[in-house]
């Protein structure tokens, strides 16, 4: 199967790895936009209470890329549960795609040498 996979063209690996990693990017944008530009109103508007000083104590969590967490108080999170598997999975699918791209170049040129 694997001989099968290094057939894709190197042009294909490219468009996999650029359509994977422009999905991982829009994601990524939903997750952190999840919480508006006002958490205080934006857990109102979902019908949460805002802990103000359980925020304040979890500060370090907010602001950290991975995972991503946007929390009105401790037991609700504005991003969705879904935003950050999604994300794992497509940065593993992007490296992979990549590593692909470079393995079917590698292949290629080592077709027309040979």
């Amino acid at each position: 199967m694997g001989e099968t996979l290094l057939r894709i063209r190197p042009s294909g690996w490219l468009s996999l790895t650029m359509l994977s990693a422009f999905l991982l990017v829009m994601v990524f944008f939903q997750g952190l936009s999840a919480g508006g530009l006002d958490v205080a109103e934006a857990c109102e508007l979902s019908g949460h209470l805002y802990d103000h000083e359980y925020r304040s104590q979890q500060a370090h969590e907010q602001l950290q890329m991975f995972p991503l967490t946007t929390k009105c108080n401790a037991e609700y999170d504005l991003v969705p549960p879904w935003i950050n598997p999604v994300l794992a999975v497509l940065a593993l699918l992007t490296v992979a795609c990549f590593v692909a791209m470079l393995a079917a170049l590698i292949r290629r040129e080592s077709l027309l040498r040979g």
